[in-house]
C-alpha cells in the first residue's frame, strides 16, 4: 500500500463518523495513555504526564488528596471500602488527570475487577472519563492500578472547589477476563456498586478561552480556542464568499505561538454545525513545544500538494493563504 494511499486513508478515517470534540480528545488520549502501566511503574502520574508535558508543568501542579477528600455511597452488603483510592491528581482547568487503585483484597481474589462509567459528573456537568493501565501488558493480569483522565472543557469550574462524582462497579467473574475480553459463557456478577465523590480546592485554572469572529480573505471565520498545559483545542467555522475555496481541502495547520514556537497539527475532523456550515476541529493533548500561556496563536492551514496530473505528492503540503488568522488570548 503506498504512502499516499495511507495518508488518504488516515484523513478519511479522521473525517468519517462523528467527530465530536470529546470523542476526538478521548481517541487521542487513549493513544497516549497506552503506556499507563509502564508510567505507573516508572514514576506514577508524574512519569506518565512527563511523556507529553514539560516537567515544570507536571511538578508544580501534581498533588495528593487530603484525608477527607473522598466520600462514597455504597449499596453492597459487604463493605469493600472505596473501590478506587485516588493516589495523585493533576488539574489545570481543562483536564483532570488522576491515578487510582482498587483495594488489594479485590486484586488478590483473582477473579474480581473494578469497572468504571465513562461519564463523570464535575460540578454538575456531565464529562467524559477515560481510564487505562489496569492490566499488565506483559502478563495480561489485572493490576488494579488506573491512570485516568477527565475532559473538563465543557464543565463549569469557576468556583473555588471542584467536585468529581464517579460511578463504579465491582464485578466478579467465573474466569477472569484478559484485557477486558470476556470469554463466552463467563458468568459475571456485580457484587458491589458505588458512587465515589472526590472534592478538592482547585490549584488554579490555567485554561484560556477565546471566541470571536475574524475577517479572512473572501469571508469570515468563527473561532473558538481553548488552551491549557494539557490541551490545545480549536474549532473554526469558515463562512466563505468565494465558493472555490473549499474548507474540506484543509488537512493540517501550522500553529505558531507569540514566542515563535511552531507545530504542525492534523485536523481532527470536519463536522457540520447546526446551521449546516463546515466546522474544522483541532485537538491536541501534546502541545509539542507551544507555550500554553502565549498571548496569541497564528493558524496557517495547509492542503495536500498535487502534481500536474492531480496526483498527491508524498509528504508535501501547500499553504492555503485564504484560511489563515491570528487569535489574541491575553
Amino acid at each position: 500500500m503506498s504512502k499516499i494511499h495511507n495518508e488518504e486513508k488516515n484523513v478519511r478515517s479522521r473525517r468519517s463518523g462523528s467527530f465530536a470534540r470529546i470523542a476526538a480528545l478521548a481517541a487521542v488520549f487513549m493513544l497516549v495513555i497506552g503506556g499507563g502501566v509502564v508510567a505507573w511503574a516508572s514514576g506514577g502520574l508524574a512519569g506518565f504526564l512527563s511523556l507529553f508535558m514539560p516537567e515544570k508543568e507536571v511538578t508544580e501542579r501534581l498533588d495528593t488528596p487530603t484525608e477527607n477528600a473522598v466520600t462514597i455511597v455504597q449499596s453492597e452488603s459487604e463493605d469493600y471500602g472505596p473501590l478506587w483510592t485516588i493516589d495523585e491528581y493533576w488539574y489545570d482547568g481543562a483536564t483532570l488527570y488522576f491515578t487510582a487503585s482498587a483495594p488489594q483484597k479485590v486484586i488478590d481474589v483473582g477473579n474480581m475487577m473494578v469497572e468504571w462509567s465513562d461519564h463523570a459528573d464535575v460540578n454538575g456537568t456531565d464529562c467524559h472519563l477515560s481510564a487505562d493501565g489496569c492490566w499488565d501488558e506483559d502478563t495480561g493480569k489485572y493490576t488494579g492500578h488506573y491512570t485516568c483522565h477527565v475532559d473538563l472543557s465543557g464543565a463549569d469550574t469557576s468556583s473555588e472547589d471542584v467536585s468529581l462524582v464517579i460511578r463504579l462497579k465491582l464485578n466478579q467473574y467465573k474466569k477472569m477476563p484478559v484485557f477486558f475480553t470476556v470469554q463466552e459463557n463467563n458468568k459475571i456478577e456485580t457484587i458491589a456498586e458505588q458512587e465515589l465523590r472526590f472534592d478538592f480546592e482547585k490549584p488554579g485554572d490555567m485554561r484560556q478561552v477565546r471566541e470571536e469572529r475574524l475577517p479572512i480573505e473572501d469571508g469570515t471565520a468563527d473561532i473558538s480556542v481553548t488552551v491549557a498545559p494539557s490541551l490545545f483545542n480549536a474549532s473554526i467555522v469558515y463562512r466563505m464568499d468565494d465558493s472555490s475555496k473549499l474548507v474540506n481541502d484543509i488537512v493540517k495547520y501550522r500553529i505558531t505561538d507569540g514566542n515563535g514556537n511552531s507545530t504542525m497539527a492534523w485536523v481532527s475532523g470536519i463536522v457540520k454545525t447546526n446551521y449546516g456550515d463546515d466546522c474544522v476541529v483541532i485537538t491536541m493533548t501534546n502541545l509539542d513545544g507551544l507555550d500554553p500561556y502565549s498571548e496569541g496563536y497564528t493558524f496557517e492551514p495547509f492542503c495536500f500538494r498535487t502534481d500536474s496530473t492531480g496526483e498527491r505528492v508524498p509528504d508535501a503540503f501547500d499553504p492555503l493563504e485564504w484560511g489563515g488568522f491570528t487569535v489574541a488570548l491575553r
